[in-house]
């Protein structure tokens, strides 16, 4: 039977030692936000009931420290409980080795945000193309890395390994080309992601613009919209007079369709009630958190 990533891992899980978790440092630009959330919470109370049951993955720094590849949460729970250590396996890996392995073991959570895959697969792209440097390679296999077939093929690679197709790895990777206002609007659902696709393509200019018009004269952007976006000529500049021109014709709605919009709450709704620092996550996992304490009985609104 086929081992999982994961299990390749802590097979052998037999030389688990406890390791003191201030010795412990996070994944350098790990993209997967750890935060208190509900399913966080039932962590806690299962390692505060049970402990920790499996392991997990370190490798050493030269520092002397220990690097976590594999339960970031679990080492968030720990330090939460003021627990002093946590079982871990520790293996030898490379620097792109331990990037794949970081991704693999994180990539099917639930509730991942779009800006996290995205990150997460490009991460894993990089070290793929780093990987494909070993001087064990053929200089026919090298010069393939410099052209969009590599990039097509590792897409379709990461894709099977998620469960996603290579086009739709490709789609979550254009996100990065995103300004962070963009993307976190895509996060916390004022931009869906086949929008915030479209507007990848956009100069980072481009995308501010938008931005700025968006904020001044709250508007929808639809896919089809975003499309059109892509064909304006933005190498001239445009007054503001004319941006009213171009983005009041995505305002002209039916009624009913104007009714629909109104009613829907976006993250610009909320981000006012929140510290400046707090992610899309952080706020949605808050809110998420304290609904259900509402539907509980634990609040009064």
């Amino acid at each position: 039977m086929k081992l999982t990533p994961f299990e390749e891992l802590v097979r052998g899980s037999g030389d688990a030692k406890e390791v003191e978790l201030r010795l412990i440092d996070d994944f350098p630009n790990h993209p997967f936000h750890v935060t208190m959330d509900a399913d966080m919470e039932q962590l806690i109370g299962s390692i505060r009931e049970s402990g920790v049951l499996t392991p997990v993955i370190l490798r050493k720094k030269a520092d002397g420290n220990y690097e976590a590849i594999s339960g970031h949460r679990r080492c968030f729970a720990c330090r939460y409980l003021h627990m002093e250590t946590i079982p871990a396996v520790v293996r030898e890996m490379s620097d792109e080795d331990a990037v794949i392995w970081m991704v693999n073991s994180n990539i099917q959570r639930t509730n991942i945000l779009p800006s996290e895959k995205a990150k997460a697969y490009q991460m894993k792209m990089a070290a793929l193309a780093k990987q494909g440097k070993r001087t064990d390679l053929t200089a026919q296999e090298s010069s393939r890395q410099k052209d969009g077939k590599w990039k097509r093929e590792t897409a379709e690679k990461i894709g099977e390994e998620a469960g996603y197709s290579g086009r739709q790895v490709q789609r979550f990777l254009r996100l990065n080309h995103l300004i962070p206002e963009l993307l976190e609007r895509v996060d916390d659902g004022t931009l869906s992601f086949s929008v915030g696709v479209e507007l990848s393509y956009l100069k980072q200019g481009q995308q501010k613009l938008l931005l700025q018009y968006q904020e001044a004269h709250p508007t929808r952007i639809s896919a089809g919209f975003a499309k059109r976006l892509r064909k304006m000529p933005w190498d001239v500049p445009l007054s503001d007079e004319q941006l009213r021109e171009v983005f009041g014709r995505e305002t002209q709605k039916p009624k009913k369709q104007q009714k629909e919009q109104a009613d829907r709450m976006s993250g610009d709704d909320f981000r006012k009630y929140f510290p400046e620092d707090y992610t899309a996550a952080q706020r949605r996992e808050t809110i998420i958190r304290l609904l259900k304490k509402w539907k509980e009985g634990g609040y009064i609104l």
